[in-house]
């Protein structure tokens, strides 16, 4: 169930190139693909606002960027081991993060976060996620969707306290990623055993008119799913 959440990031960015990486990584799990995706088109945009941005460290971002566009798939259960362009890739995103540029350190953190999980290493994306969102001085947006990623990671898995508290963040009207955080947290609910909550926020998510069309769908899903009648 939670694995199905992760699909519907590139609908809330809506890139065409975004979409061709999706299908580029079709072979790897969900929420690296999700991570590809972001890392693919988000920060391509974010790197455009920030004009003002040292040239030799955006050069040195960009050409790191496209050195880790193309990652073999996964195999196995553990990290894939990165050669070549993609492992000197990684290393200057790596330390492109620590630099002093802020919007470029932010938008390398992402970046480098999407290659963990891309290449199979969970607790190395949690990481960079988890530095971007707790970073004050990073750029809203990018802390709200590195705040969404680390917690679809881990609906499964991860402190429900914790992840219904960095949810609750991202919840409220007019706020972007309002509805994939309350599906979220209606899944944690499920996991929790609290089947009515569960329904109630699904509910709300099918009545609302700001709730992306693919969330929507997989709400009444779920909904029709947690029915005692249903089946």
């Amino acid at each position: 169930m939670a694995e199905d959440i992760y699909r519907e990031v590139d609908e809330e960015l809506k890139a065409e190139r975004m979409r061709a990486v999706a299908r580029r990584y079709a072979g790897v799990a969900v929420a690296a693909v999700v991570a590809v995706v972001a890392g693919a088109g988000l920060w391509s945009w974010k790197l455009a606002q920030h004009k003002a941005l040292d040239q030799a460290a955006t050069g040195t971002y960009l050409a790191a960027l496209r050195q880790t566009d193309h990652l073999p798939d996964q195999v196995g259960s553990g990290p894939i081991t990165l050669v070549g362009k993609a492992q000197s890739g990684l290393e200057a995103l790596q330390k492109l993060a620590t630099s002093g540029d802020q919007g470029v350190a932010t938008l390398a953190r992402m970046q480098e976060a999407a290659v963990q999980a891309a290449r199979g290493d969970a607790p190395a994306a949690l990481a960079a996620w988890n530095a971007v969102q707790d970073n004050p001085a990073a750029d809203p947006a990018l802390r709200s969707i590195a705040t969404l990623l680390w917690c679809q990671h881990q609906l499964d898995t991860g402190d429900i306290p914790t992840l219904r508290s960095r949810l609750s963040l991202l919840t409220g009207q007019g706020k972007a990623w309002n509805g994939l955080a309350v599906e979220a947290l209606a899944v944690l609910d499920v996991r929790e055993g609290h089947r009515d909550d569960a329904r109630k926020k699904l509910s709300a998510l099918v009545d609302s008119g700001e709730t992306p069309a693919g969330v929507r769908n997989r709400a009444q899903d779920m909904m029709q799913a947690l029915d005692p009648s249903a089946g």
